[in-house]
């Protein structure tokens, strides 16, 4: 009886294995071979840079022209690029001598500077924390220090510093974006390398309720975007309240909106004698401002003076 059983078990499996051996030659889609080729050609570090999935996904996208972009990936190198474009029989589109944008933190809310209101030791968790109880500081709109996007790096180019706050290592950073997209507070912009200036700080709120949650917080006093020669930064306006917005293609990299904080919340950090030179320099733009003004003046009341004597002396 056993015996019978075990004859009809391998009889069974051996033809259903025929059955899926034939029909799996008969339905089978062939892949086309270049997505083989490209996924070769791409780092192979899923990091999700150039919108899809990984590596593989991109491939596929490349090949059946979901993606335009043949050289998408911003962690190829240019001779990789290069090779992938040739794949797909295209030219490279690749700018060897463009400026590279790397991660840049909005935020200066360091242990030193942040005002402390409760003890989360408990909480690691920087997406716990964006939707229910907030930060250790008082401010609800900076750095948790958590960490999100130091678990989506994968190329180790990011760490929590002591002071509370990630630290980027650029010669790791391969600007794929992933700690960008990490980041549940929008903290992490991908800015030019070239680029000096950084507004280091997301709080809406103004005045001294913003002064009470952090030492170098932004007050929306709009200092910035009147200093500003080159008219590329705006105070934008949102739900929760203002922030300053500096245009990039605009930025000439001058730091008269740094020497004009008042809070020190924009990046590079003048020195005090840049401040103390700065408000000199204000100083004396105003006096001659207000002389010009005084002289104007003083030239109309004689004009006026002249033109009301003028009938008499007919």
């Amino acid at each position: 009886m056993i015996t019978t059983a075990v004859i009809l078990v391998a009889v069974l499996g051996g033809v259903f294995g025929l059955v899926l051996a034939t029909a799996s030659k008969k339905f089978a889609v062939e892949e086309d071979p270049r997505i083989g080729e490209i996924t070769n050609l791409l780092p192979g570090a899923n990091c999700g840079g150039c919108g899809f999935a990984g590596c593989g996904a991109l491939a596929d996208a490349i090949v059946s022209g979901q993606e335009k972009d043949a050289t998408k990936c911003v962690v190829c190198s240019a001779e990789n690029k290069k090779a992938i474009a040739a794949v797909m029989g295209v030219e490279s589109n690749d700018d060897e001598n463009a400026v590279r944008s790397i991660p840049r933190l909005h935020c200066n809310g360091c242990t030193a500077n942040r005002t402390p209101i409760a003890n989360r030791e408990g909480i690691k968790n920087c997406y716990v924390k964006a939707a229910n109880a907030g930060g250790p500081g008082q401010c609800n709109f900076g750095c948790f220090g958590d960490g999100a996007c130091v678990d989506a790096c994968n190329f180790g180019a990011l760490k929590i510093g002591e002071n509370g706050l990630p630290e980027f290592d650029y010669n790791k950073c391969v600007s794929c974006g992933a700690c960008s997209k990490a980041c549940p507070q929008l903290l992490i912009e991908m800015i030019p390398a070239n680029e000096k200036v950084l507004v280091q700080c997301n709080n809406r709120e103004k005045g001294k309720a913003a002064m009470t949650d952090c030492k170098v917080s932004c007050i929306s006093c709009g200092m910035c975007v009147r200093n500003c020669p080159q008219k590329c930064i705006t105070l934008e306006d949102t739900p929760n309240g203002s922030i300053p917005v500096i245009d990039y293609t605009k930025c000439k990299n001058c730091t008269m909106c740094a020497k004009a904080c008042p809070r020190n919340a924009i990046e590079p950090i003048p020195t005090p004698e840049e401040k103390e030179k700065f408000k000199a320099a204000q100083k004396a733009a105003a006096e001659r401002k207000a002389a010009a003004a005084k002289a104007a003046a003083e030239a109309k009341a004689a004009e006026a003076a002249k033109a009301a004597e003028a009938p008499k002396a007919e």
